[in-house]
């Protein structure tokens, strides 16, 4: 018997030494890269906000499933046909950007799609009334968490980034960016 499991369902009569069993209902999550794209509704407990992101284009719900179809408030055409338009200007393919910082990350399609250019973007939102978004790009397999700016530090050593990126933030974040630059030696 294995008794360093942790992310793993477990069988009858091992619930004690999992770590954190799963929730009722749970179901394994969707894999990688189809995760990108779709995830079991019953997984996750903000059923709400698809009805009130759906019109945006960050996430619909259908049959037993939440979809993203990779929109979203700033990315009307998607998040890949942004991140196109960003090639222009930033050197995304050339294998110099290998991680980066999503701020104000939403669902964190950016960061999804940024996996494809074989860089890990790692997404966060700044407010805890975001908590449900970085709770679906989790669900979704993209590295994500939730952080106070107001009252913390970003917990990274300097250099750890190679870009940030903030799309349509809607807190005053010139201090904070400045902060994160920090992060980029």
């Amino acid at each position: 018997m294995n008794y360093y499991r942790e992310r793993h369902c477990p069988a009858r009569g091992e619930a004690p030494a999992c770590l954190v069993p799963p929730p009722p209902g749970y179901r394994v999550p969707v894999p990688w890269p189809e995760s990108l794209h779709k995830i079991w509704h019953d997984n996750m407990p903000y059923g709400k906000i698809a009805e009130r992101k759906g019109h945006q284009g960050w996430m619909k719900q259908e049959g037993s499933y939440f979809l993203f179809p990779g929109g979203g408030t700033m990315f009307p055409d998607g998040a890949e046909q942004y991140i196109e338009k960003l090639t222009k200007y930033v050197p995304l393919r050339s294998g110099l950007l290998r991680t980066g910082l999503d701020m104000g990350c939403g669902v964190a399609s950016f960061g999804g799609f940024l996996l494809k250019e074989n860089i890990t973007a790692l997404s966060f939102a700044p407010r805890d009334s975001h908590k449900s978004q970085i709770q679906f790009a989790l669900e979704r397999g993209i590295p994500a968490f939730l952080l106070m700016l107001g009252t913390r530090r970003l917990p990274f050593p300097a250099q750890s980034f190679d870009f940030v990126h903030c799309s349509r933030c809607l807190i005053p974040f010139t201090a904070y960016m400045e902060e994160a630059g920090e992060g980029m030696g």
